[in-house]
């Protein structure tokens, strides 16, 4: 920079040299007073001083043009090497100025950028919208900021955050007088990244409490509508019993029991969806349960379906209710063939082994849900019409469905048993790609022995003999309770809620065999009436009945074992059934859990 100073005051000595001569005039005789030697001296003296004048002049200049460098260095630096990239953009968007930094977020030179479009080098749909609010965006850029997407060869490119300010003077050589914007860009791509993640995790948040707040309303919806079901079935049932043969009657009420039956497995779907449905436990061998579900499956899908079965064998057993895990395979066999529509397609159904303690191929699909050592899987997969990220949201919603009418609980109550059973669920779908439904269910040890099926023991001619202290604050239960036992040999005491049947077993505490004690009610429900039971009397036998399902029932009472559990809504032979057990003294078939 100083040489380059040098340089310039030499040619403009030379130049002004060259002017003096041109526009010289001739001498003309002149007469100069002669000086003496004092004057002389003293003119030289004054020359001198000038000269040193000049010296030093020259000097604070070549001074201020070290330091005018220097800083120029340094902006030049801090310009160039900003984390954030910089450019100067006219007012209909040119580049007359870029950054080291910017050039390197789009991979481009400094000479490719300068004089081109700054939106060129957006993506198309962020292009249109910089163009539209550009001209707005440079006449007042304060307090206003855009967002962009710049692409970069076959990199995915990057998020940007655009910001402003008008630049007050010229700039370059020559001037621009012209208004300039300087626009800072700011990476934003991580941040994006951040905020998606953040609405991902939101969103899921969402659905699990929905799902968990469903699963609670299903839960209390079933209870309440088995306490109805408990008297239209169980009424129905001591009509069957009171008719003459060949009665006229009987075919209705047979019809009323039966229409009993299903809602009462609508509410056994309900409690599946809450999670809570276990009923019958057993050891299950999964290729065999489907083995026998074939021609069922063939003839519930498409006549333009191909069923293809993939199961491998042998598998350990899991242990579940052989009911719901039929549920599960038939509904998402029958999903699997709507899919489908009228195109012809292939439906496969296939079973295998997660075993997270040995390497696998099926590594991948381990989850932080998975906390077995071995999972049974099994998968159903379709060629379907499949499925968006919208549709596959609310597909576990109750009553969702994409076709013109709802037909039940559908995959919400899959969703239930599969968490009923500790399972996981997971699904994979693309729009014209088909549905993966894939299940996996805790393996049971290999050494563990098989518990044997459970299941209703015949009451046979069983009479019971006694008092049964009933309690229930559905004032049509109790009667048709009342009804039931008598008929089968008992003497009955009723109470409608806690308070008043803790009065009637401290005066007939010696003449009562039994307690049959309803869970849900008002005031002093069933849990805190059996305690205050035992207070009262430690060895008292008490069957608890609920719209709720044993498996969720039972853990509550650890370590003070009931007599029984009786699941609404009953008949006459499930309630003998259950009173057998813990009256006749024989504990050897019941089941404590």
């Amino acid at each position: 920079m100083m040489q380059d100073g040098q340089n310039e005051a030499k040619f403009l000595r030379e130049k002004a040299e060259a002017s003096a001569t041109r526009h010289r005039p001739e001498p003309e005789p002149v007469d100069l007073p002669e000086l003496s030697n004092e004057q002389v001296h003293k003119l030289v003296h004054e020359l001198q001083v000038h000269q040193i004048e000049l010296e030093m002049q020259n000097e604070e200049l070549r001074r201020v043009m070290t330091d005018l460098e220097e800083s120029h260095r340094h902006f030049s630096l801090l310009f160039h090497r900003a984390p954030i990239g910089y450019l100067v953009l006219d007012q209909v968007g040119l580049i007359h100025e870029v950054n080291d930094t910017f050039c390197r977020m789009v991979g481009r030179d400094r000479k490719q950028l300068v004089g081109t479009p700054f939106a060129e080098y957006m993506a198309s749909d962020d292009r249109s919208v910089f163009l539209a609010r550009y001209r707005a965006f440079f006449k007042n850029p304060e307090g206003k900021h855009l967002e962009a997407l710049f692409p970069r060869g076959r990199d995915a490119g990057f998020h940007a955050h655009l910001e402003g300010a008008m630049l007050g003077h010229s700039l370059g050589r020559p001037p621009v007088n012209n208004p300039l914007l300087l626009l800072a860009v700011t990476d934003i791509t991580e941040r994006k990244w951040a905020e998606n993640k953040r609405l991902q995790l939101e969103r899921q948040m969402q659905e699990t409490q929905k799902l968990e707040s469903l699963g609670v309303l299903a839960g209390g919806i079933a209870h309440d509508f088995n306490n109805l079901l408990t008297v239209i079935l169980g009424n129905a049932s001591l009509a069957l019993d009171e008719l003459p043969p060949h009665s006229a009657a009987q075919e209705s009420l047979e019809a009323i029991e039966s229409t009993a039956l299903r809602a009462a497995e609508l509410c056994r779907q309900m409690l599946a969806y809450s999670g809570k449905g276990r009923f019958v436990i057993e050891s299950i061998q999964l290729g065999t349960l489907i083995g026998e579900m074939v021609s069922l499956l063939k003839a519930s899908v498409s006549k333009k379906a191909i069923l293809n079965l993939n199961l491998q064998e042998p598998l350990p057993a899991v242990r579940g209710d052989p009911s719901q895990i039929r549920q599960i395979v038939m509904n998402l066999v029958i999903n699997a063939s709507e899919a489908l529509g009228d195109h012809v397609g292939v439906i496969t159904l296939s079973t295998g082994l997660l075993d997270r303690s040995s390497e696998g191929p099926n590594e991948n699909f381990l989850d932080e849900q998975l906390t077995e050592s071995a999972y049974v899987w099994l998968e159903v997969a379709d060629t379907g019409c499949g499925m968006d990220q919208e549709t596959q949201r609310r597909i576990f919603e109750p009553f969702f469905t994409t076709k013109f009418t709802g037909r039940g609980l559908g995959l919400s109550a899959v969703l239930g048993i599969v968490r009923g059973h500790q399972g996981v669920l997971k699904v994979h779908s693309e729009p014209g790609k088909g549905t993966t439904f894939k299940i996996l269910f805790p393996a049971m040890p290999q050494d563990r022995p098989a518990p044997s099926p459970q299941g209703e023991t015949k009451p046979g001619s069983w009479k019971g003999v006694g008092t049964i202290l009933l309690v229930d604050d559905e004032e049509s239960v109790r009667s048709m309770g009342n009804r039931m036992l008598e008929r089968n040999g008992f003497r009955v005491l009723t109470a409608a809620d806690g308070r008043e049947a803790l009065e009637i077993y401290r005066t007939r505490r010696d003449e009562i065999a039994l307690v049959l004690l309803d869970l849900t009610m008002p005031d002093l429900d069933g849990e805190e009436t059996f305690h205050e039971l035992r207070r009262i009397d430690p060895n008292v036998r008490v069957v608890m009945s609920s719209g709720y399902t044993e498996s969720e029932i039972i853990p509550r009472f650890a370590g003070m074992p009931l007599a029984g559990f009786l699941q609404k809504p009953y008949s006459t032979a499930a309630l003998m059934d259950c009173l057998r057990v813990p009256l006749s003294g024989d504990q050897s078939t019941r089941n404590d859990e």
